[in-house]
Order: structure tokens, then C-alpha cells, then sequence
């Protein structure tokens, strides 16, 4: 009888093993999500790097940077075909990777690319089809400066937060929608904002 209670466990004893797991767990996790966007962070920025790499290709051959799509401002498919200016297929944004829009289907898990225009442009561009997003029109009532602010190009991930914009968050950008709003990892890792990158400074430091 004294050897087989000697091979057990109190109740006392399993609670306190259970106590301490659930510290260890407590710990680790948040760690382990941290280090997870970490990584996704450094892709994206990577990506934005190469596709960045391709579009300045692409203009020193066409003395023009490729056209917004006017569907939903992916990376321009000029990149890739007929000349590969980017090897790989088009790029997906790592925190949108099972994003599905009803209309536009799997475009939506691609970084946002939007070739800047000015007002002629955008009526010309509209006159084709191809109409882009606010975000690209550098005019009165839209995205006025935009030239300034990113010179000829603007490439977005949606960021830990998974969103592009927002209609609540963000009430005093109500055009962008905060869509210009840099994510800053010193305010949580898991933070609201996106990673931007532009043809004129590069992964964006600003706020709007």
C-alpha cells in the first residue's frame, strides 16, 4: 500500500504543475506572435524592396512608370510580362494572404501600388478605364501634394493590422482614410498602420 501512494501525484501537486505551465504559456505566446510579425514585417519590406527595384527598371526602359491597373492596384502585371523586369510572380503582401474581395477575388492578397498622377492624367486614365484610386490624384479635393509627399510611385502592405484604411479610426484623414498612416512597431508590434514605401524616401517614416 506504501509503494503504490508513493507513485502518484496529489491534487495539490498537478495543480501546481498545471500553474506552471499555463505561466510558461502565458509567456512564450506573445513572444512567438511577436516574433512571427517580426518576420512578416522584414518580408514585406523585402518585397516592397524588389518591386521597387523593378518599377525603376521599368522606367528606364519606357521613360514612364507602369499604369494603375484600375481594378485593384496591384503591382503592375508590366512588371513581369512581356520583358521580366520582377522574376518572380507578382508578389503577395504576407498580412493579406487570405484576404478574398466578392469582386476582385485573390487581388486583394497583393501589395497596393499606385502610380501618382497629376489632374491631365487622371482624365486620361479615366477616359481609358483605368481609373486610380484617390490616393494617386494629386489635385484639389483629393490627394493634393502627393507629388511632393512620394514622388512618382506609392507601394502599401496592409501591416499587422490587416487593414488598409479605415473609416472610424482615422477622423481627421478623410480622404486617405489613414491609408497614410506609417505602422511604428515601438507602439505594440501588432500595431494599426501600414508599411509604406515610396520612390522618393523609400519605406515611409511619416504620418499624415
Amino acid at each position: 500500500m506504501n509503494r503504490s501512494r508513493s507513485q502518484g501525484f496529489t491534487l495539490i501537486e498537478l495543480l501546481i504543475v498545471v500553474a506552471i505551465i499555463a505561466i510558461l504559456a502565458a509567456i512564450a505566446v506573445p513572444n512567438l506572435i511577436e516574433a512571427q510579425v517580426r518576420a512578416k514585417v522584414s518580408r514585406a519590406k523585402a518585397d516592397m524592396r524588389t518591386i521597387a527595384t523593378a518599377l525603376e527598371a521599368y522606367r528606364v526602359d519606357h521613360n514612364a512608370y507602369p499604369p494603375n491597373d484600375g481594378r485593384y492596384n496591384v503591382p503592375p502585371i508590366q512588371i513581369t510580362t512581356p520583358t521580366a523586369y520582377l522574376t518572380t510572380s507578382l508578389l503577395t503582401d504576407p498580412f493579406s494572404v487570405r484576404e478574398y474581395d466578392p469582386t476582385h477575388g485573390t487581388l486583394a492578397q497583393f501589395y497596393t501600388y499606385t502610380k501618382i498622377v497629376t489632374e491631365s492624367e487622371f482624365v486620361e486614365d479615366a477616359l481609358n478605364g483605368f481609373t486610380p484610386p484617390i490616393e494617386a490624384i494629386d489635385m484639389q479635393g483629393l490627394n493634393l501634394g502627393a507629388h511632393e509627399k512620394y514622388g512618382k510611385w506609392r507601394l502599401v502592405s496592409n501591416g499587422p493590422d490587416r487593414e488598409y484604411a479605415s473609416q472610424t479610426v482615422i477622423s481627421f484623414d478623410p480622404v486617405l482614410l489613414g491609408s497614410d498612416v506609417a505602422n511604428d512597431p515601438t507602439n505594440r508590434t501588432v500595431s494599426w498602420g501600414n508599411i509604406i514605401r515610396t520612390q522618393k524616401i523609400g519605406v515611409a517614416t511619416f504620418t499624415k
